[in-house]
């Protein structure tokens, strides 16, 4: 019998004490006599402090809260280290006190007090709820109920779940809004195809480097040269008939051959610009991140196909998708960081520099583009790479933070459905 009752009150001083934020050791005195060596304390085995036992014992004696500073707090925002202790008078049996050493603001001294007084109305409720577990089973009878037992229970339910409320309401946390987000070069050049044709040859494909002016794929010039062989076998007619209109002294003729040759010279140099232009190039240093003609050689293609993207290696920028429910609360100049899918051991912080109007259909929903600058460059990263994105709106209740979705589903339910 003895040592369950120790073992419930070592098991409710652990819960308690992990309710308590700041909190770093406990002492409960079942005798305001007892000895250092013979408390209940938590951690168990730790070394108590003299200030908390000697606390815990004055509480005893004179039956009331005792509070013990320890060091003393400059401002009213720093946090100042204190024992604090009560009295048990509510279980007669006993007739004990508890002392929590804390490091907390004193604005949360108040917070401290009445979690100790909910566990002590919590400590009544377990000792009364292991009485009748204490007996033996064939000593009860059957037509007695248990409905009391079953009543503490769910009074020990109930309290517990004040208490956890009461906790998270008053502790903040930092509240970020967590989004996908992917990497995109900051600058990305297309290469197009400069006239309707053919691949003729495929140098280099997405995922290759390359640098400004290389040449990565050709297109086929066969039926440009017969083009410029044909115009260019008329500018020679056109010159030959304008001499001889000349000769004739036929002005009118000699204009019109004129104009025709002139025809043809213009044909020959936009002609010379395809060719030239045959060969597409890269406009810029970076990584080809779309783009493989590699098996499709021969294929056609039209005027203003996009065959391949080159970004640079080396500037980035980092979208994130936002979703509809928390893109009002993300605003230019917010900090966050970054976990990528390829680098998962790595956190790279970043700075949103545009909240973007557009936004794109997703399974789950609207989410909209929200523009981001890293704040460090690294070796590794590549165009394409996808992570989880975590912005940092500010401080709030942990109470909040984790019910203000469900609240919202609530609220936007009642909003469509009451009259």
């Amino acid at each position: 019998m003895a040592n369950r009752k120790s073992a419930l009150l070592d098991n409710w001083l652990g819960l308690l004490c992990k309710m308590i934020p700041g909190s770093s050791q406990a002492v409960l005195l079942q005798e305001p006599g007892a000895e250092a060596d013979s408390v209940i304390r938590w951690p168990a085995g730790c070394e108590l402090y003299e200030e908390t036992i000697s606390t815990a014992r004055l509480a005893a004696s004179q039956n009331k809260q005792v509070t013990t500073t320890l060091s003393s707090a400059p401002g009213s925002d720093e946090t100042t280290e204190m024992v604090i202790a009560l009295p048990l008078s509510k279980t007669e049996d006993l007739g004990a006190s508890l002392a929590v050493l804390v490091r907390i603001k004193p604005s949360q001294q108040s917070v401290v007090t009445q979690i100790l007084h909910w566990g002590e109305d919590w400590l009544e409720l377990l000792i009364q709820g292991r009485q009748p577990q204490t007996q033996a089973t064939d000593a009860v009878p059957e037509n007695v109920s248990t409905k009391p037992l079953r009543t503490a229970r769910w009074r020990l339910v109930v309290l517990g779940l004040a208490i956890l409320s009461g906790i998270t309401a008053f502790t903040p946390g930092t509240y970020r809004v967590t989004a996908n987000a992917n990497i995109e070069g900051k600058v990305q050049r297309a290469v197009v195809a400069p006239f309707d044709g053919y691949i003729a040859a495929a140098y280099a494909r997405a995922g290759e480097t390359v640098a400004a002016g290389d040449v990565i794929a050709e297109l086929d010039i066969e039926e440009l040269r017969l083009q410029q062989q044909r115009h260019s076998a008329e500018k020679s007619e056109h010159d030959r008939q304008y001499r001889k209109a000349l000769a004739a002294r036929d002005q009118t003729q000699a204009h019109i051959f004129k104009s025709q040759m002139q025809q043809a010279e213009a044909q020959l140099d936009l002609i010379e610009k395809k060719i030239r232009r045959a060969g597409l190039k890269s406009t810029l240093d970076g990584i080809i991140i779309s783009g493989d003609l590699s098996r499709s050689l021969g294929a056609p293609v039209a005027t203003g196909d996009i065959l391949f993207e080159v970004a640079p290696l080396d500037q980035y920028r980092l979208i994130i998708h936002v979703d509809e429910k928390q893109v009002a609360e993300v605003d230019q100049g917010m900090t966050g960081m970054l976990s990528l899918k390829a680098l998962p051991d790595g956190k790279m912080p970043f700075t949103v520099q545009k909240v973007s109007p557009v936004y794109e259909a997703e399974a789950d929903g609207i989410a909209y583009r929200v523009e981001a600058q890293l704040a460090e460059h690294h070796a590794a990263l590549r165009p394409g790479m996808e992570g989880v994105a975590k912005i940092e709106i500010g401080r709030r209740s942990l109470l909040w933070i984790y019910s203000h979705e469900l609240l919202d589903l609530i609220r936007l339910w009642a909003w469509r459905w009451l009259p």
